[in-house]
Parts: structure tokens; sequence; C-alpha cells
């Protein structure tokens, strides 16, 4: 069973890996281009182009696969039998999707019909569910509308951020696309009708949940608004990890880690005239700062105690040693 997949980060990567690694022969990796990454700037190859090469196969790049006839030519004589996309960052066409014998296969990261789109990980954590999962789907013209082959869901703990539940997340994918290929290749022969019933699909309307959409993040989504609640804010830290920020004194300080704190005697402990003093707060203010307990920071609610964070061209620190480095004082006021 001939395989081309789709794929550009470093998720999709592990997935291309493994699923070479459990004997599937990929005869070929579909990419985007090579991108300026990193502080200096750099030209560099996707992480699916650098396992690709390490492990071989042919690999070729697309900056938009609808328009590019030269990559369509490629495929057409390629003739896999199965297109496999993991996290390609492209929307496949018709005369693309009706190219391998077995079918198009996507695994999404979420249980869908929830969180359809280009960021399902970073939504499930921003909107504080309490799951989310993988989902193996045979692919049609719609945006992650096909029937569920194959699902598993894992729970977003408290401590989940972008990176480990991402980690999380991967190897799931990983373990039930090789399952998946396996069920795939007893198909062959069959109508892609009876191919759906002999794996057993299941149409999204028959799922649970409702429809939701996880659009792109864009820039302005990372900047941290202190007049949220410290849940939100929380989650936002968590799910855009490591790139949530604020500003103060026209520089940006990313928050890496962060906890909320509501406990009274807690509160009291840290700063011993925090409760008569709550009406007074304003949100992104500094209640406190000192060794022990590092930078507090005043929300909508709740105070929010930063762990580790980095200023624009320093290294990630504490949150103590943050405060020194940013010059920041109590009663200043963050987002400003």
């Amino acid at each position: 069973m001939k395989i081309v997949f789709w794929g550009t980060p470093r998720y999709a990567a592990e997935n291309l890996i493994k699923v070479v690694n459990s004997g599937y022969e990929v005869i070929a990796v579909i990419t985007q281009p090579d991108r300026k990454r990193g502080r200096g700037k750099k030209l560099s190859p996707s992480p699916v182009k650098e396992a690709a090469i390490n492990l071989g196969i042919p690999v070729f790049a697309t900056q938009s696969i609808r328009k590019d006839q030269n990559i369509k030519d490629i495929l057409l004589k390629l003739k896999a039998d199965v297109y496999v996309v993991v996290a390609f960052g492209q929307i496949l066409p018709k005369e693309i999707l009706d190219q391998p014998k077995l079918g198009c296969w996507n695994s999404h990261a979420s249980l869908l019909p929830a969180w359809r789109g280009a960021a399902p990980i970073q939504w499930s954590i921003i909107n504080d569910d309490t799951k989310t999962g993988i989902c193996i789907i045979a692919m049609e013209e719609g945006l992650d509308t096909g029937p569920v082959i194959e699902k598993e869901a894992t729970v977003i703990r408290d401590t989940d951020n972008l990176e480990i539940l991402t980690n999380r997340l991967s190897n799931i994918s990983s373990k039930l696309l090789v399952k998946s290929l396996e069920k795939i290749s007893q198909t062959k022969g069959l109508s892609k009708a009876l191919r759906l019933e002999y794996l057993n699909s299941i149409e999204q309307s028959k799922l649970d949940g409702n429809p939701s959409y996880a659009r792109q993040i864009t820039k302005e989504d990372f900047l941290i608004d202190w007049n949220d609640t410290s849940r939100m804010i929380l989650k936002k830290i968590q799910g855009l990890y490591p790139n949530a920020y604020t500003i103060y004194n026209c520089k940006r300080i990313k928050i890496l880690d962060a906890t909320v704190i509501t406990n009274k005697i807690q509160l009291e402990e840290i700063h011993h005239n925090y409760i008569e003093s709550t009406e007074k707060r304003l949100p992104g203010e500094i209640i406190t700062i000192n060794k022990k307990n590092g930078v507090m920071i005043m929300s909508k609610d709740y105070p929010i105690k930063l762990i580790y964070g980095q200023l624009e061209g320093k290294k990630a620190t504490d949150s103590y040693t943050l405060s020194v480095q940013s010059n920041l004082s109590v009663n200043n006021l963050l987002g400003h």
C-alpha cells in the first residue's frame, strides 16, 4: 500500500515517523515551503520536511495545492493508494481528494464535530474544555466534516499547556493512524461506500457535541487582557504557550506559567492587607513582588501568581528575576 503523507509541523512529523517505523511505505511527502524562523529569521524547512529527508523519502513543497499544477502532475504519476493528512495547513481540493484508490484520511486533533479547523488544540484549552482527543476521518470537500473511523479522548488536565497536550495528542494520533491504515489496507477493491461501511464509519451528525470552528490564531490573540477573569487568562497562557504576553513600558513580557490564587488564607499569607484592599485593585495591577512568592497581578476577579516569564531579549526566568529585569514595582499596571 503506497502512501503519500501530507503535513507540516513537528506534531505531524512525529506521526510520519511512527507510520514509517510501523512498516508502511510512504512514497512521498507534501509539506509547506521553507519559512523564516527563529531570532535570526533564517529560511528553515518544516519539521515534516526534515523528518522526510532523514527517512530518505522524496519531499515536495507547495505554497498552494489548489494552484500548483506541478505538484498535481507529480501526484498523478505517483499513483498512491492512500493520502494521509496531518496538520498540513491547506485545504485539499476535490480533484486531489479523488485521486487515491483507498481514499484520503485526516487525523484531526479534536473530538469532532467540535473544533473543526486550523487550531483545535489551542481553542480546546482556551475554551476550558474538560476533554479533547483525536478523530481519524475520511476527507471530503467540507472542512473536517467527514465520517469518523477511529476516535480516542483524553482529559485536559489543569496543568496542561499547548506543548504538553500537543505531545499527548501526537502519540494518540500516531497510534490511531497505524491502526486505521491496517484496516484501510484490507478494503482494496471496495467502493467508497462499502469501504466506509467496512470501517464502521460514523457520520459526525450522529456524534456527541455541536459543530464549532477553531479559527487560526492571530497575533492579537496573544495579548493578555487583564480585564478577563483569572481563569480565562490562565487558559490563554496555557493554550497559547509559550507566546501569551503582556506589555509594560513598551516591552513585551511573555507569561510562560502562572497560577490563580483563590484561597483566602493563602492570599493573606502572601499579602496581609489583600482582603481589605480587593476593591481598590485594578485589573493588571501588581499586588506584590517578593523573592518567596514572585509577582502577583490582579485580574477581573482573583489575583494571578506568575511563576515563569520572559522579557523580550532575555531568557525565560522565575517571576521575581523577571520583575527585576523589567523594572516592575508594586502598583504598576501591566498591559500599558
